[in-house]
This record gives C-alpha cells, structure tokens and sequence, in this order.
C-alpha cells in the first residue's frame, strides 16, 4: 500500500495529499493516531509558511 497507492495518489497532485499509517497495538492506536495526525499536519504547515 505504502510503495504503489500513496505515492500515486500524491504524483497526481489534483486531490491534495494522502498518507498511510499502519496501527498494530489495539490498546495504542488512538494515542499512536493522535501522534501521526499532528506530525503530519505540523510538517504540512512548516511547508507551506516557508
């Protein structure tokens, strides 16, 4: 999924940007999702206020 969809989806770059995380740990996934979701936003705002 990582190698052949997302990479895709990003080529295009008419339909924004896609990630894809992987979460094994049923009793961390909502910390593990928080944590995932804020780095890719912060990375997301850095790149666009420089």
């Amino acid at each position: 999924m990582d190698t052949y969809r997302v990479p895709g989806v990003n080529h295009l770059g008419s339909y924004g940007r896609w990630a894809f995380a992987e979460f094994t740990e049923v009793f961390q996934i909502q910390a593990d999702f928080k944590a995932t979701v804020a780095a890719n936003f912060n990375k997301l705002i850095e790149g666009v206020t420089r």
